[in-house]
Formats: C-alpha cells, sequence, structure tokens
C-alpha cells in the first residue's frame, strides 16, 4: 500500500472504534444498573484497543509525510491533525490511561448516586481520584513551562489559555454585572404565565412542530429525553439528542430543544466527504457551541421566531397562553434574574456561571488542590457573583456532568461560544433579513447560510480563519456586549 492508502486504512480502523464508542456512550445513562459494571469493562477494552491503534508509532512517518505534501489540501489537514494528536499522545502511558478509565467510570457511577441524594461529601474522594488520574494522564503532555489547566484550556479551544481567558471574562464580566446592577432598580419583567402547569404530554405533542420549523428531520436526527439536554453527532446522518420537559416552565424544552438543533445541524452539515475522518467535526468546542446559542439566544428568543409560534403554541394551550402576545412572550422569555442552576439561566447571567466554574477548575488543577472542601468555594462564589445562598449540593457543585465525566477545561467554551455567536449573527444578519425568514418559517435559508459560512469546513480551517472568513475579521467579545446591551437596555428600558 502507498501512504494514503495505508493512512486510509488505518484512519477508518480508528473511526469504527470511536463509532463504538459513541454508541456505548450514548446507551450509558439509560442502561439498567446491574449491567453498567460488565458494559464498562467492555468499554475498558474497547478504550485500550482503540489506544494501541492511536498509537501505533509505525504509522508516524506516514503521517509526516502525508503532511507535508500539497498537493491535497484535505489530505494534508487530515494528516496534521492526527500528527499533532498523536505526538502529544505518544508520551501517555498505557497503564495511566487504563487507571483513567477505571476512576472515570467510577466517577460516573458515583454521581448517578450521589447527585440526587445531594450527597457531596460521599461523592467528592471519586472526583479526587478522578482529577489525580487526569493529571497522571495529561502530565506527560506538557511542554516546558506550561501549566496543565492552560493545556487541558487549549484542548478544546486552540490557542486559548488562562491568559487570554482572564481578559476575555473581564471584559464579557464588566458589561454584564454593569447591566444586572442597572436592572436591579427596575420594575421586574413578569413571566409568571411561562410557569404555570403546562402537562408533559401536552408539550410532546407540540415538539415536532418546533422540529419541523427548525429543520430537524428524522431521516437524520432522533430526539429523546433526558435528565440533562445534549447533542450526539454519531455520524451526518446520525444526530441523536435529549430534551427535559419542565411542566412549570413551558419554554424550558422549546428553547432546549432549538438549542440542541443547533448543534444538530453542524454535524450534519459537515461536508460529507470528511464522514469517519477527523475532519468530520468542529474545530473546536467553542464553535460548536456558536451555533447553539446562535439558534437559542438570536432565533429562539427573538420575537420574529414568536410570532410564527406562538399562535401554534396558542392552539396547544389556549387558557394559559390567552391574551399573550408574540412581543409580551419574548420578553418574558429574556427576563434576567440570578438562578442557582447554569442550564436554567438567562442570557445575561449564564457567563456569571461559567466564570465561576473556570475559576474553580484554576483550583483544581493548581500545585496543591483541596478537592474535598471545592463546595465551600462554590458556594462562597454564588453568593459573590450572583448573590445566592446555595441550599444543597444537588443544585450546588453536583449539578453539572462535566466534572464527574472528565470534560475538564470545557466550560469556558460555554461563554465563548455565545461570543462567537454574536459575531456570527451580525455578519449574517448583513446577508439575509433573519427577522422576516423567522416570521415567514422560511428558516432553510438561514441554515444554508450556516452551512457556508461556518459549518461545511467541519475542522479544515482553524476557529479563528472560519470566523475570518465568515465575519470579514478577527474574533472580538464586543459583538456579545453590543449585543446584549442594546437588548436588555430595550427590555428594561434602561
Amino acid at each position: 500500500m502507498n501512504d494514503t492508502e495505508r493512512f486510509e486504512a488505518w484512519e477508518k480502523k480508528l473511526s469504527a472504534y470511536s463509532y463504538a464508542m459513541t454508541l456505548h456512550g450514548l446507551d450509558g445513562n439509560n442502561a439498567p444498573v446491574q449491567g453498567r459494571k460488565y458494559r464498562e469493562s467492555m468499554a475498558v477494552i474497547l478504550a485500550s484497543e482503540m489506544f494501541e491503534i492511536e498509537h501505533d508509532e509505525t504509522i508516524l512517518p506516514v503521517l509526516e509525510r502525508l503532511s507535508a505534501q500539497d498537493d491535497d489540501p484535505v489530505l494534508k489537514q487530515r494528516a496534521q491533525l492526527r500528527l499533532n494528536r498523536m505526538k502529544q499522545s505518544l508520551s501517555v502511558r498505557k497503564e495511566d490511561y487504563e487507571q483513567y478509565r477505571k476512576v472515570l467510570a467510577e466517577s460516573i457511577e458515583a454521581w448517578l448516586k450521589y447527585k440526587p441524594a445531594a450527597d457531596w461529601k460521599s461523592y467528592a474522594p471519586y472526583l479526587q481520584d478522578l482529577v489525580q488520574a487526569y493529571r497522571a494522564l495529561q502530565k506527560p503532555r506538557l511542554q516546558e513551562g506550561q501549566k496543565l489547566y492552560d493545556l487541558l484550556l487549549d484542548d478544546h479551544e486552540k490557542g486559548w489559555d488562562t491568559v487570554r481567558y482572564d481578559a476575555f471574562f473581564k471584559e464579557i464580566r464588566t458589561c454584564a454585572v454593569s447591566l444586572l446592577e442597572q436592572i436591579r432598580t427596575k420594575d421586574q419583567i413578569d413571566d409568571s404565565f411561562l410557569h404555570q402547569y403546562y402537562p408533559a404530554d401536552k408539550q410532546r405533542a407540540f415538539m415536532p412542530q418546533i422540529l419541523k420549523y427548525m429543520g430537524f428531520s428524522e431521516e437524520w436526527g432522533r430526539i429523546s429525553e433526558s435528565e440533562h439536554p445534549l447533542t450526539t453527532p454519531v455520524t451526518a446522518g446520525d444526530i441523536r439528542f435529549t430534551t427535559k420537559y419542565r411542566e412549570h416552565d413551558v419554554s424550558a424544552a422549546i428553547l432546549s430543544s432549538v438549542h440542541e438543533i443547533g448543534h444538530a445541524w453542524f454535524g450534519h452539515q459537515i461536508d460529507p466527504a470528511y464522514e469517519g475522518t477527523i475532519l468530520a467535526r468542529a474545530m473546536s468546542a467553542g464553535l460548536h457551541e456558536s451555533q447553539s446559542r446562535l439558534c437559542e439566544n438570536h432565533l429562539g428568543r427573538s420575537t420574529a421566531f414568536w410570532q410564527y409560534n406562538l399562535p401554534l403554541l396558542q392552539e396547544v394551550f389556549p387558557a394559559e397562553l390567552a391574551g399573550i402576545t408574540p412581543e409580551t412572550f419574548c420578553r418574558a422569555l429574556n427576563r434576567t434574574e440570578a438562578t442557582l442552576v447554569r442550564t436554567q439561566a438567562d442570557e445575561l447571567t449564564y457567563p456569571l456561571h461559567i466564570m465561576i466554574r473556570y475559576e474553580i477548575e484554576k483550583m483544581m488543577f493548581s500545585d496543591d488542590p483541596d478537592i474535598l472542601h471545592l463546595d465551600e468555594v462554590w458556594n462562597q462564589m454564588y453568593h459573590e457573583y450572583l448573590g445566592l445562598e446555595v441550599p444543597d449540593a444537588q443544585s450546588g457543585i453536583l449539578q453539572d456532568m462535566h466534572w464527574p465525566y472528565a470534560y475538564f477545561g470545557y466550560f469556558p467554551t460555554y461563554a465563548l461560544g455565545s461570543a462567537f455567536a454574536a459575531q456570527f449573527n451580525a455578519a449574517m444578519r448583513k446577508d439575509i433579513n433573519v427577522d422576516d425568514l423567522l416570521r415567514e418559517g422560511r428558516t432553510e435559508e438561514i441554515f444554508a447560510w450556516l452551512k457556508e459560512h461556518v459549518q461545511h469546513w467541519g475542522a479544515f480551517l482553524s476557529t479563528d480563519e472560519i470566523i475570518r472568513r465568515a465575519c470579514g475579521e478577527d474574533f472580538s467579545p464586543r459583538f456579545w456586549t453590543e449585543y446584549i446591551t442594546k437588548k436588555y437596555t430595550e427590555l428594561y428600558r434602561l
């Protein structure tokens, strides 16, 4: 076989293992409890086999030659990304990886057990073990003088470290805190009609309307339910996402579904030529999040969106929504008020939730972390940042799945995704009349724009380059600060 054929065969085998592990992960939370230990033991074997393939040093010279050629830019990028990943991970020891997988499985099982009981003290030792195992796993990858947390941040968002994030969050926090201080002097928006009793079965009956409106098709996707809404792009033609119905918040499942559909469209609209390769993904977590945030906040929370969809929702809930106009509905959706739960936070306070997690992660990966008492730090920061008292660990430090699942360094990308989304939204609105399309239910033109300018690239271009090409300039948080200032100035008449 020549280099290209050998690389194709190697990557295809990797793709097959990745496919199996993705399906295993999808099934995880819904599997019977008694079968979990065996399932995880099988996953350890699969992960070990995948580790061996990824660390096959005989493929290294092939990757080096293919990444150096210029005849095929797509092949060059595929080989370069694989080469980068291999060079980073070759120093990782197999025994450290196997230990990490074992501790990870224990952490997940413990979190599923102790979160409902709000029992941080029982869960904390598992997180401590996981952080220790993750440190051991990642430490060999460190460059001279590099901090471990900077490495983890860069894994999820290339080129981002604590220095860059600190500056970014300073600008975001200054804007958000200033607006919140002004809003506290104003009358609060009445959103009580959103929190009447809305039976889940009726909400489920309405959901197909939202899926259709957003262009989501069961030919390439599936929707189900879970405690924590999420999207898993198995392949471009098999996108799974979940939602959660809350019977005293009619907007929750709708907005979470619109959010996840943004992720789903990204997975579906990547260039089909990239299927089964390392290019069949977003270049960064923040870029992927930008598409969901754009859909949720810039589309789903807009008056134009509800001018089309509210009359249809009123057919399902005529008494509860009698006399409510799209403008009134939209104002209620965008009400800002501090909340304990990140996933229930409004657009303005959401970045503050992320900053708290960012600061705690910096502590986790400091030289001498006190993992067992992080709940106290969490509670103190929620009081400082949002003026809230945390009643228990379930609505506090145990609320998110990210740390139990070892998604360290991922949280900051959520805030970054919101900022990317604001910049993409500004660029898109220069090219097409988004509000008219939303009012008329012609969202296909919106997703066509996103495909052309953002999504079809997959991991072929860097996030910075995609932003430059789509927006005509480099990334700047000012698009978010200007957007959020204008929005809440109008909402609260500041």
